[in-house]
């Protein structure tokens, strides 16, 4: 508990240093709307498949901006600690100005390794931690894909749940980017929200949150501050029921 309270202090001393270090940058404002559809596949009490897409839009004015798939196959290690490996697929419409019409879709495609660990702190209470790392490679005009950098999260989020059916959240997460093609933007980005998940069936419900997203453009000198609202459908089906 120690070490991930140090993780936790570390996370907050780099998010407060950063916003004063970019204070006197060109910013970008921006305001976005996410929908999103996350299943959970559980075969066992041991293993699931995680599968997520995002449809990602401005919102003033209205514009694509991403389109997302997120597929992962998940341990669970005992002890609050669960592992998993996955692949996103992204087509992101560029340039990222919603002003712009005649845009262009670009794909990525990001083999990601995760390592998550669930702290209990009372019965209703968990601060839960996450590390991904994702290794991204960007379609090339030959169809083909040219790996280009390494990205590192960390994702640090309080958990509150009053009541059986409902769960307030809390989170602030962090991205690095690690590789030869990075000058100026090793700290990619860092987000913090808040929101509240209603879960009225024990296999379906939904999720309404806020988040910030502030985010360096690789020349460095430029950023994006976007403030995105998520709406998000939960979905659990159990091929096999659970011991208990």
């Amino acid at each position: 508990m120690k070490a991930n309270t140090r993780i936790a202090y570390l996370v907050l001393f780099i998010s407060l240093n950063f916003f004063q270090v970019i204070a006197q940058k060109k910013v970008t404002h921006q305001q976005l709307l996410w929908t999103s559809y996350s299943l959970k596949l559980k075969l066992n009490d041991n293993y699931q498949i995680r599968q997520e897409i995002d449809q990602r839009n401005y919102s003033n004015p209205w514009r694509q901006h991403q389109t997302l798939s997120r597929t992962f196959f998940d341990r669970q290690l005992g002890k609050g600690w669960n592992t998993a490996i996955g692949l996103t697929g992204v087509i992101q419409s560029l340039p990222n100005d919603p002003e712009v019409k005649d845009y262009y879709n670009q794909k990525e495609l990001r083999p990601v390794l995760e390592l998550g660990y669930r702290q209990p702190v009372t019965e209703k209470f968990f601060i839960n931690h996450r590390f991904w790392s994702e290794f991204r490679f960007f379609e090339q005009e030959n169809n083909s894909y040219e790996f280009a950098n390494t990205r590192l999260r960390y994702k640090l989020e309080l958990r509150y749940a009053p009541i059986k059916k409902v769960t307030f959240k809390a989170f602030d997460e962090i991205f690095l980017n690690v590789g030869n093609t990075i000058v100026y933007n090793v700290f990619d980005q860092n987000r913090m929200g808040a929101s509240v998940q209603f879960m009225p069936l024990t296999n379906l419900g939904f999720e309404v949150g806020y988040f910030n997203m502030f985010q360096q453009q690789k020349n460095g000198i430029d950023f994006y501050d976007r403030n995105s609202i998520k709406f998000t459908i939960h979905h659990t089906i159990e091929v096999k029921k659970n011991k208990s």
